[in-house]
């Protein structure tokens, strides 16, 4: 025996070894999966020990029987290790349906070679300890061509649980595996198999470490981006919430009106964006009136010419206020022109039907919607049924006529 040969087959000991090592100091790896390639690893290492054993035992003295049971668990063990890689690929699912069909080559590749110990149709030794190869020989090498093609259907038929990218490394892998049970069958080469399906343990290995690295980066990510959504609304919902707080008659309106437009932006069809930009336009429609004077907003009387002016002006306030909101830049449409009319009578810039924002339009319903139901300093809140007809007679002067057919569908549907 070659003593070179001998100590080449150590190399994939080494490989295993370090990947021991790495599976030790990972804690980030669930411990499921750790398990699975812990167990992976140590019957690589055990394989690989039984046939560093199988080449030293024709050195010694030891009784032919012994160097039968060396190789029959060697050749036991080559199948199991691919079952096990598929384990790994089919991770939490265990479901019996499929664990025990994977299992059932394994049992018949230890049946063939355990055989060795009562007929020589598989494999046997002669008196001088040479290995010959029978007709059952090659059972361990179909079953582990038989493991590799399961090992392709099952990364596509577990969508769930493997992506593109790991089902074309698991691809890779089989190839790599199959060219190295080919060189063994034909070359009667078993270091590149063995090598091989070191190498294969490492890839996967790493492709977990990355996956893992990825998924950190991607929660970390989801994470952030729900802080900075909770902390818009909260910054949104406690500016509406100072805007309603200078008159106690409109408290919670910003809130409705927000509601209100999303519905009917909803039901027109609109997307998530569109619904949730049009809620922050609705709950910021009013924002200007931060910078008119409280007595003039609670004023039960009559407002004076220079008063209406100054009330009138809360829209471009509003519009001050909002402009440099960089992340959204349509969203001072609501506070700018939802006192707009649709026949181009309102301020501040007197637009008219498709020149105001489609968002401000709905804006625009839900406001007038939520003013005529709700206490005012002025008046009492109008009926269901005087509202209706309130915005029915709206329809093409004041307000979209599409949109508050939106709305008085929606009145209909609450008041039945």
């Amino acid at each position: 025996m070659n003593i070179d040969f001998f100590s080449i087959n150590f190399f994939p000991v080494i490989g295993i070894c370090f990947v021991l090592i790495f599976l030790w100091k990972n804690s980030r790896m669930e411990k499921d999966i750790k398990v699975l390639f812990y167990r992976l690893a140590v019957f690589i290492l055990l394989e690989d020990m039984l046939y560093n054993l199988e080449l030293l035992l024709p050195l010694t003295d030891c009784a032919k029987e012994w160097l039968t049971l060396v190789t029959a668990l060697g050749y036991t063990l080559r199948p199991v290790l691919l079952y096990m890689l598929i384990s790994i690929i089919i991770r939490r699912d265990n479901r019996k349906r499929i664990r025990l069909p994977l299992f059932c080559p394994v049992i018949v590749c230890a049946i063939s070679s355990f055989s060795a110990f009562f007929t020589d149709i598989a494999y046997s030794y002669d008196d001088m300890k040479v290995f010959h190869r029978g007709i059952l020989g090659w059972t361990p090498h179909i079953i582990m061509v038989i493991y590799l093609l399961a090992m392709i259907i099952l990364s596509f038929t577990h969508k769930g649980k493997t992506n593109k990218f790991e089902r074309t490394l698991i691809i890779e892998i089989t190839m790599i595996i199959i060219v190295a049970v080919v060189a063994e069958s034909v070359f009667g080469n078993t270091i590149v198999l063995r090598t091989a399906i070191t190498a294969v343990l490492i890839f996967y290995y790493m492709f977990f470490q990355s996956q893992i690295y990825m998924d950190k980066i991607i929660e970390e990510q989801k994470r952030q981006i729900e802080m900075e959504a909770q902390f818009s609304i909260q910054i949104v919902t406690t500016l509406a919430e100072a805007v309603d707080a200078k008159d106690p008659y409109t408290k919670g309106h910003s809130y409705r009106v927000a509601e209100y437009s999303r519905e009917i932006a909803r039901r027109m069809g609109m997307k998530d964006d569109d619904l949730r930009r049009i809620y922050y336009m609705g709950m910021l429609h009013d924002v200007g009136k931060i910078g008119i004077s409280d007595t003039i907003i609670n004023k039960t009387e009559k407002l004076t010419r220079d008063e209406y002016e100054l009330i009138k002006s809360h829209p471009i306030i509003g519009e001050d206020v909002l402009r440099h909101v960089t992340v959204m830049p349509t969203l001072y449409y609501g506070a700018r022109w939802h006192h707009e009319r649709f026949d181009g009578k309102g301020y501040p810039d007197g637009l008219k039907g498709d020149e105001i924002p489609l968002e401000v339009r709905i804006i625009s319903v839900a406001d007038v919607f939520d003013a005529m139901t709700s206490i005012r300093t002025y008046r009492e809140p109008l009926t269901m049924k005087e509202a209706k007809k309130e915005i029915t007679n709206a329809k093409g002067t004041q307000l979209d006529p599409e949109i508050c057919d939106v709305m008085l569908k929606m009145i209909d549907e609450a008041d039945s």
